[in-house]
């Protein structure tokens, strides 16, 4: 509902001041104009619209270099004390895109090419500050204000050149432990390749054994059925044999007492003659 009511009157500053930007100069609204707090206004609702921080910061920085150019041309009509309030007024546009840029990093926004617009529009302003701290026209307390502006811009700058110095090593490290983890990924990979290889190996060396252990246990076992038979036909060999000479030997001895029984009855009967 908040944000409906703004965007309606968002809508209606922009429709009454339109003409006012038309009129100004391109580079510079004159502080002095009689719509100026409306554009004013028209930034903070303009901001306060804004979701991504990124996004404000740029605004932000927008707006700092408007809050410069309308000092510059306070400074040209002699109105130190504006050009105070709006050098004033930079230091916290300026101070407020860090802060918005912070909370960016934070919720994880992409703001590598926020941080080069950042850094370029801040090396543009201390390009002008530092042209106007040349100017012999402004007074001291002039100078003083913009030294300070000076000063705060390149801090600022520093800060964001320090930031994306940081992000790019975070970066670099991110890169390198990705590549690191790929690396890892590749070696696993691989071992696990070799691995399953030598598994395979292993398993066909495990099947050629089991194959060859198998043919040797079949004609270990020919070879005993073999030596089986031999042995069972030389046994057999062996009791005919054995059958045969015994059977000789009964029949040598039965023809030997039929010769001793012959004798003893030639010798009783050449012993009964007269």
């Amino acid at each position: 509902m908040k944000k409906t009511i703004v965007s309606s009157t968002l809508g209606l500053l922009l429709l009454f001041a339109g003409n006012v930007y038309a009129a100004e100069d391109e580079t510079a609204v004159d502080p002095n104009s009689e719509l100026y707090d409306t554009s004013r206004v028209i930034e903070e609702a303009e901001y306060e619209l804004t979701e991504e921080n990124s996004e404000k910061a740029l605004l932000q920085d927008e707006y700092a270099d408007d809050r410069l150019n309308e000092a510059e041309v306070s400074l040209d009509k002699g109105d130190e004390a504006n050009a105070e309030e709006l050098l004033e007024d930079y230091e916290e546009h300026v101070k407020q895109a860090e802060e918005d840029m912070e909370a960016a990093k934070e919720n994880g926004e992409d703001i590598s090419t926020v941080e080069e617009t950042l850094v370029e529009n801040s090396q543009k302003r201390s390009e002008n500050l530092r042209a106007l701290l040349e100017r012999e026209d402004l007074p001291e307390e002039a100078k003083a204000g913009i030294a300070k502006a000076l000063e705060n811009q390149q801090k600022a700058e520093q800060n964001y050149l320090a930031a994306r110095k940081k992000a790019e090593e975070a970066q670099e490290v991110a890169q390198e432990e990705a590549q690191e983890e790929t690396q890892e990924k590749e070696q696993e990979k691989a071992q696990e390749k070799q691995e399953k290889a030598q598994e395979k190996a292993q398993e066909k060396q495990e099947k050629a054994q089991e194959k060859a252990q198998e043919k040797q246990e079949k004609a270990q076992e020919k070879a005993q059925a073999q030596q089986e038979k031999a042995q069972e036909k030389a046994q057999a060999q062996q009791e005919k044999a054995q059958e045969k000479a015994q059977a000789q030997q009964e029949k040598a001895q039965e023809k030997q007492e039929k010769a001793q029984e012959k004798a003893s009855e030639q010798q009783g009967r050449a012993s009964g003659r007269p």
